[in-house]
Formats: structure tokens, C-alpha cells, sequence
């Protein structure tokens, strides 16, 4: 997680000298966008999230006309969220964070940066994916799979073994770890449950000619583009988004077990709106925000919610088990080998 960090201060460095905090969209986290706001004063909430983009945008436009409050946005990765987040600790600005991993979340909790809240819809939400004491609330969900492209596979992945047969040699990616929260998440949950047979099995993948592909977003897109016939643990919500563009794009989720990230949202102590958060929070987790969740190829953290048909229930998934407070604290040591790994 401290990796994270760094490498969002010195992301935050350069975008704020060469464009005024203005990125192209990653993706996963979707677009860096600073200070989009209809208004100010105190009615309104200033919100710092990673993607996707247009969930961002449809939640924001409802939220503000249910509620009458404008929302002030700060879009970018996580990494660049919390590098912002670091770069202002001691002029803080955000009212509630949202990020596309939980660890940070874990972070900020033991550091006493959250204020604690208890969601009206609490009840309705998995038990798993919220702090018991209302820290946080992971209300919306990405599990991660083998994404590849239809035109050059014409029998899918049903699992990672899959991906050593010869036909993929040198045409497989991964999203980088040290770029992609929830590739760091699926890579520390084997390792935590495997031990060496995690690590045997990567270094397999590389030996078949794995390679680094950035964030999940470009990774993505060399599927797409058919740079790569597969790419292993990226999110499933951008290949749903894709495939219905008409992309020759799918994805499968390994008969073993893969990790289904809560995206996790909530409020900071620091916060200057408390009371517009509160409602913020009442609303991502709410039947209306959680019905758009799942209308943007999400799993909604209210499992009644789930409608879209073109996506999997979290209930139809393998699963990997996974203790979060653990996997946080081994994260670090774990990107370290990894990486060293694959420069080897």
C-alpha cells in the first residue's frame, strides 16, 4: 500500500505541472478530472473517485438533483487519489473518497482518518463488503477474470492452467500490480493462500511470455486490439462495457477461484460537508444507486439489486477466500517479489 501511495505523490507531482491535474481516462479508475463543480458554499460535497467514468457521472447528476446539493469531483486512479489525498494532508479537502481497492480503505481506517456512519441501507448490503463499525462500505464490486479476444480464441479460458499452452506463448499480459489495486489484491490473495504454488504458477506465465500491460485499461485494450489473446486478473465490468460496444472482446472466471474486489466508499474525519456526506453515502448505497451499479456491469454490493444480464451474480463466481486485514500488511513484500520476478 505505501507503494501505492509514492507512486501517487509522484503521479500527482507531474499531472499538476504538465495539465492542471487534467488526465486521459485510465479506465479502472477512470479519468483525472480536478474541481468539476456546479457550485460551492455548503451545500455541496467534494468528492475524490476512481471510475468508471460514467457511473461517476450518473451517480454525481442524480445525487445532486435528489439531494439539491452540487458536487465538486476529483477523478483519477487510486494511486493518484491517494497521492492527492497524502499531498493535502494537511489542508484537507475531500468530503468522501471512493477507490477501486479496499486496502487503502483498511489504511485509513487504523490511521483514524474515517468518520464512521451507519448507511440506512446497511442492512441490505453484504456483510463482507462493509466495516462493522460503518468505517466504510464497499458498495459496488469488480471480480477479476481472464479477459481475451474472441476473433483469435475460439475456445475460452476456462482457468489459468489454460493460459501455459503453447497457443499463448507471447500473447499474454497481466495488469501491472503496482499500477492496478486489484491485480495487486488477486496476486496477494494467491500468495496469502498458495504460498510457493502461487509463485510457481506466475513464474509459469512467464515463461510463456507474460508480460506487464499497465493498468487495467491498456491492458484491456491490447486484448481488443489483439496485441494479446488474453489478459489474466483484469476487471470484469470493462469487458462487459466493451463487448456491448461490439468489441470482440469476453471473459471468463477461473474454475479455481478468482478475487472479487469491494470498491469501498467513504467519509474522512476531516470532512467539511459531514452532513452532505451522510447523504451522499445514504445514496450510492440506496436501491436507485445501487440499481445503477449494476446498469454499469458492476456487482452491487445489494445482491438483490443484480438485474443486468449480461453480467454474473458475486453468488455464481468461485471465490477465492481472503482475509483483507492480512493481505493489506503483506501487499507490499508481495509487489516487491513479484516485480523483481518478472525484471528477472
Amino acid at each position: 500500500m505505501k507503494r501505492l501511495v509514492q507512486l501517487g505523490v509522484v503521479l500527482m507531482a507531474l499531472v499538476m505541472v504538465l495539465a492542471g491535474c487534467q488526465n486521459k481516462p485510465e479506465g479502472d479508475d477512470a479519468k483525472s478530472s480536478d474541481g468539476k463543480s456546479s457550485g460551492g458554499g455548503k451545500d455541496k460535497l467534494v468528492l475524490y473517485t476512481a471510475g468508471p467514468d460514467d457511473l461517476v457521472k450518473d451517480m454525481v447528476k442524480e445525487y445532486e438533483k435528489d439531494s439539491g446539493k452540487k458536487v465538486e469531483v476529483f477523478q483519477g486512479t487510486t494511486g493518484e487519489i491517494l497521492g492527492r489525498l497524502e499531498a493535502e494532508k494537511d489542508n484537507p479537502k475531500a468530503d468522501v473518497v471512493q477507490l477501486a481497492s479496499l486496502p487503502a480503505a483498511l489504511d485509513y481506517k487504523k490511521k483514524g482518518l474515517i468518520a464512521p456512519y451507519k448507511v440506512k441501507n446497511a442492512d441490505k448490503l453484504y456483510k463482507d463488503w462493509q466495516d462493522k463499525d460503518g468505517y466504510w462500505y464497499g458498495f459496488s464490486g469488480s471480480a477479476l477474470g481472464i479477459s481475451y479476444n474472441t476473433d483469435k480464441v475460439k475456445q475460452a479460458p476456462k482457468d489459468v492452467k489454460d493460459l501455459l499452452k503453447k497457443d499463448y506463448k507471447d500473447a499474454l499480459a497481466i495488469p501491472n500490480p503496482s499500477e492496478s489495486g486489484t491485480a495487486l489484491d488477486l496476486l496477494s490473495i494467491k500468495v496469502h493462500n498458495q504460498g510457493q504454488k502461487a509463485w510457481d504458477e506466475y513464474q509459469a506465465l512467464k515463461d510463456n511470455g507474460m508480460k506487464l500491460a499497465g493498468a487495467n485499461k491498456p491492458a484491456l485494450e491490447t486484448v481488443i486490439k489483439g496485441e494479446n489473446k488474453a489478459v489474466y486478473g483484469g476487471v470484469d465490468y470493462m469487458v462487459y462495457k466493451a463487448k456491448k460496444k461490439g468489441e470482440p472482446v469476453d471473459i471468463s472466471y477461473p474454475e479455481s477461484g478468482t478475487s472479487i474486489s469491494p470498491r469501498p466508499a467513504f467519509i474522512l474525519k476531516s470532512a467539511k460537508h459531514k452532513d452532505a456526506a451522510k447523504d451522499y453515502m445514504n445514496y450510492v448505497t440506496s436501491d436507485k444507486g445501487q440499481k445503477q451499479v449494476d446498469e454499469h456491469y458492476l456487482i452491487p454490493a445489494d445482491k438483490s439489486a443484480h438485474k443486468n444480464k449480461m453480467t454474473k451474480a458475486r453468488e455464481d463466481i468461485k471465490e477465492l477466500k481472503y482475509d483483507w486485514p492480512s493481505l493489506s500488511s503483506e501487499s507490499e513484500k508481495v509487489l516487491k517479489r513479484f516485480m523483481d520476478m518478472m525484471k528477472s
